[in-house]
């Protein structure tokens, strides 16, 4: 893996990303952006405020607001370890995918911006340039001409993290299905994740589907055995809900038709 870059130096480019991650609700990305923004601490790498500092911040009057965010975020965005109490604050770290997709598009930027080398004139040293003028007046006050103004220019859209590369398999029909996966981005449960695990399974079990260590969705990298699922934690909204049975239904048609 490529040597990432202080994330001082792809913050710009993290958050232009975390907006356009249409799957997070208004709220989570603000709170992410204050976390990247006014509560990260680049030498630590990481940022850590207390939930009674964070309420404070907001205007929260209650944690589970803090709580609701976090099964937001964890995973997808920042790799979350809870605290127990002021002596150990929650720590959030970005996460590792949206750490080098912010930096790929720096570099990406910085190799399509102009040439900036000053041409140096063949008949002799120095910079072309017009002699300097002073234009003198008999009104007092300094004459400037007017500034031109800049050419404005459209930012180019980017994409939050996609799918792996590995789940390209060379097969024009299976790589046709998965490219229908109705999810842009999916997290990974680690198999010693306990408590998401059969948090997932009683979910799994009340819409009828089989549990997580019997459906197509294994993770396929290779580091930590798991599970890829669209969210890390059993979503509460019917639209997720939703999105998770559509998720669920496409992983079986793929694995179906690889049989």
């Amino acid at each position: 893996m490529k040597n990432l870059r202080p994330f001082k130096e792809i913050q710009l480019q993290w958050l232009r990303l975390l907006v356009l991650d249409t799957d997070l609700s208004a709220r989570a990305v603000q709170f992410a952006t204050y976390l990247a923004v006014c509560r990260y601490n680049d030498k630590k790498g990481k940022a850590w405020p207390s939930h009674a500092r964070v309420c404070q911040d907001f205007g929260l009057a209650s944690e589970k607001t803090i709580q609701r965010l976090i099964k937001e975020l964890d995973g997808k965005w920042f790799d979350i370890k809870c605290g127990n109490g002021l002596n150990h604050p929650t720590e959030y770290v970005p996460t590792k995918a949206t750490h080098l997709a912010a930096q790929e598009l720096r570099e990406k930027e910085e190799a399509e911006k102009p040439d900036n080398i000053v041409r140096l004139s063949n008949a002799k040293g120095g910079h072309s340039c017009p002699k300097a003028r002073t234009n003198l007046s008999s009104e007092p006050g300094q004459k400037c001409p007017p500034k031109k103004e800049k050419e404005k220019t459209k930012e180019k859209g980017a994409c939050a993290p996609d799918l792996p590369n590995d789940w390209q398999t060379g097969d024009q029909r299976r790589d046709t299905l998965r490219a229908e996966c109705p999810v842009r981005t999916l997290m990974h449960i680690a198999l010693d994740e306990t408590a998401k695990i059969e948090g997932w399974n009683l979910w799994l079990a009340q819409n009828g589907f089989p549990p997580l260590e019997e459906l197509p969705v294994e993770e396929r990298d290779g580091t930590r055995p798991g599970f890829l699922m669209p969210r890390r934690w059993v979503p509460s909204e019917p639209e997720d809900q939703d999105k998770v049975r559509r998720y669920l239904a496409w992983a079986m048609r793929l694995a179906s038709d690889a049989a």
